[in-house]
């Protein structure tokens, strides 16, 4: 049986160091702009072979599995769409 293929993404924090080991590009992916959100140093995303792969790297290797696109597989941010009332 062989391991499974995983991506990892790492993070250095003022408190130490975080690594996930992330089971699909699409969970690498939200990883990391959580990571960059949060203002983490030092991001670095590796694929299942070891090797640094970028934003763009993880979105094209999401895009061209057949799986969802970016955009259906983490949802926007909410919208605000109240009317000001009227008198």
């Amino acid at each position: 049986m062989s391991s499974p293929r995983i991506y990892v993404v790492r993070s250095m924090r003022p408190h130490g160091n975080v690594t996930y080991n992330c089971p699909t590009a699409e969970w690498a992916l939200k990883k990391l702009r959580d990571f960059t959100a949060r203002g983490d140093a030092n991001i670095t995303a590796l694929d299942p072979d070891g090797r640094p792969m970028s934003e763009a790297d993880l979105i094209g290797c999401i895009e061209g599995s057949g799986a969802a696109s970016t955009e259906d597989a983490l949802p926007a941010a909410p919208q605000n769409t109240r009317q000001p009332a009227f008198s």
